[in-house]
């Protein structure tokens, strides 16, 4: 549900907002003892905090998967999942933004 909503994303503040919401409902929900910590942290500070979380989330997978923490592993995949979305939607939205702008050729610049 979360990740249909970030790929349809019109801006990176939806974005952020959808994995704050995420974040909330884990919180919450508490599927497992102990939630990993880039999870549920808030605030969402930007491209690079998403990033550094999906970074954090790989040992975290590998962790609970050696404990065959059928659970963690479940919420983990779950979250590297969202995340992962979250930064494909973000990169695109960075791609969108820099074909919106209108190039000017450098040569054009030199006679200004």
């Amino acid at each position: 549900m979360f990740t249909d909503a970030i790929r349809t994303a019109e801006n990176e503040h939806e974005i952020y907002f959808l994995l704050t919401s995420y974040a909330d409902a884990v919180r919450y929900d508490r599927p497992v003892e102990s939630v990993p910590e880039p999870i549920t942290r808030l605030p969402v500070k930007g491209p690079n905090d998403v990033k550094e979380r999906f970074d954090q989330l790989v040992p975290e997978l590998d962790a609970a998967s050696k404990r065959l923490d059928d659970k963690a592993v479940a919420l983990i995949k779950q979250a590297l999942h969202t995340y992962g979305t979250a930064l494909g939607r973000l990169h695109s939205l960075e791609k969108e933004r820099g074909w919106a702008r209108p190039q000017i050729p450098s040569r054009q610049m030199e006679h200004r």
